[in-house]
């Protein structure tokens, strides 16, 4: 058996073992009951502990699914941005494609956020009263939380695995770790993970760049956190 790698070989193991060890860091430190634990002494306020314990989950997969891979990619192999598709769209396409879904994703969420089981779970800070700053922590966390997950899965792992096995092969190894990644947010997100991921994945794929997927997905996240908020009837708005 033959266990040597080449660059490309190497490449893809690198983008597999950030994505593995890097999940598992940010799950298991993000849901500690140690950190939840620390949070609910630290702040007696119901409102500002949820949200310091959610900025810190969100800022904690910042560090573990973007910060680190960077450094573990770049650390290792002579690569550029432009090689995991943080560049300049080369066409209007990437624009098309954005305007496109988001248009079509804000009002599948205006009405989807009324239902049940979506308001037990967002907006995941469960403050009673909102305030412009929290709005600002909620947003602001959701997009670099949002650009670190796009980074690693549509960026490290795709353009990673598309080099050494082909476009089929990376779309279905990040296809499957996308909607893995979905399990612990209940069955309708991971399910629905996949048609999604298989779509953007395609995208940054054919277009080179990822930013069809990092727009999209934190119009996915903020369109539904705001009518999540509107539509819940113990949360209210403070100036």
């Amino acid at each position: 058996m033959n266990f040597e790698l080449d660059a490309r070989s190497l490449e893809a193991v690198l983008a597999l073992t950030s994505v593995t060890v890097g999940f598992i860091a940010y799950w298991f430190i993000s849901q500690s009951a140690i950190m939840e634990n620390y949070f609910s002494a630290r702040y007696p306020n119901p409102d500002k502990q949820i949200l310091y314990f959610v900025l810190f989950q969100r800022y904690t997969g910042v560090a573990f699914l973007g910060i680190l891979p960077t450094i573990v990619m770049f650390t290792f192999l002579g690569k550029t941005w432009a090689d995991y598709g943080v560049k300049s769209p080369e066409s209007l396409e990437t624009l098309w494609w954005i305007l496109g879904l988001v248009s079509l994703v804000i009002p599948i969420n205006y009405f989807n956020a009324k239902k049940a089981d979506n308001l037990l779970v967002y907006p995941q800070i469960r403050s009673k009263y909102w305030t412009i700053k929290v709005f600002v922590h909620e947003y602001s966390s959701w997009i670099a939380y949002l650009l670190a997950y796009e980074l690693l899965f549509r960026g490290f792992l795709l353009f990673s695995v598309y080099r050494v096995a082909g476009a089929w092969t990376a779309m279905l190894v990040n296809v499957a770790i996308y909607a893995i990644a979905h399990v612990p947010k209940g069955q309708k997100e991971a399910v629905g993970a996949i048609p999604l991921g298989m779509l953007l994945s395609y995208l940054t794929l054919k277009t080179g760049d990822i930013w069809i997927a990092v727009i999209v997905h934190i119009a996915l996240a903020l369109s539904n956190s705001f009518f999540s908020f509107l539509a819940q009837p113990a949360m209210y708005y403070k100036k």
